[in-house]
């Protein structure tokens, strides 16, 4: 009976060592399935990386050359067009600034010929003293002025229009009578009864001129048909 016993306590002591055993052996078996799981998965991505394809793959050659070749031009057409709205939108820049440069330079052209428009008046009256004035001190005082004056509209690019002498010209003189003449042909400027004054090409004031007629009228001219001896 004792040994009966003993094998059996031998048997209860061995049989939980066995199943240890077996579970350990299939706790690593789990471990070698998930790597080898792992590695499947990371196979199939590399699968898939691999199996990704340019856009243009599996058509014929020929077509992709058409397809490569007409986005080509597209993206030329499209480079041309925005060059040649670059273009045009400089130009028009260009125009834009020299045009407002423009309208600004004569836009003070004309406040400076108005200012010494305003002016002239001051000079004519200063020119009128001087010629009635002698050689006293005022005199000399208002000529040393109308000397500041005229130095004034000098430097400003003023200057005076001439007449006397010079075929009558509308676009600077201002006829105020005609006369005959018998030193100065007809439509030359024989008299100035106020000076012109011009700015460049822009004229401040024209010259007020008396023009000529031509040759007088003789007492012959007018009798031409009377008989030489009189009667």
């Amino acid at each position: 009976m004792n040994g009966i016993d003993d094998n059996r306590e031998t048997d209860g002591e061995e049989r939980p060592a066995e199943e240890a055993a077996e579970a350990s052996a299939q706790a690593g078996q789990t471990g070698d399935e998930a790597v080898r799981a792992e590695e499947a998965e990371g196979e199939a991505e590399a699968g898939t990386s691999a199996d990704v394809k340019p856009p243009h793959a599996g058509i014929g050659e020929d077509v992709r050359k058409i397809i490569e070749e007409t986005e080509t031009e597209a993206l030329k057409k499209a480079l041309a067009e925005e060059k040649d709205r670059a273009v045009r939108l400089y130009a028009d820049f260009e125009n834009f600034r020299r045009r407002t440069a423009k309208e600004r330079a004569e836009t003070y052209q004309r406040a400076r010929a108005a200012v010494y428009e305003e002016l002239l008046p001051v000079i004519d009256n200063f020119a009128r003293a001087m010629a009635q004035a002698g050689d006293d001190p005022f005199a000399n005082g208002v000529k040393m002025v109308f000397g500041q004056l005229s130095d004034f509209l000098r430097k400003g690019g003023v200057e005076t229009i001439e007449a006397v002498g010079k075929a009558f010209d509308p676009a600077v003189h201002e006829a105020v009578a005609y006369q005959p003449s018998a030193e100065a042909a007809e439509g030359i400027v024989i008299y100035e009864t106020r000076k012109g004054y011009k700015m460049g090409d822009q004229v401040i004031r024209p010259a007020s001129v008396i023009v000529s007629s031509g040759a007088p009228q003789t007492a012959g001219d007018e009798t031409a048909e009377v008989p030489a001896n009189g009667q």
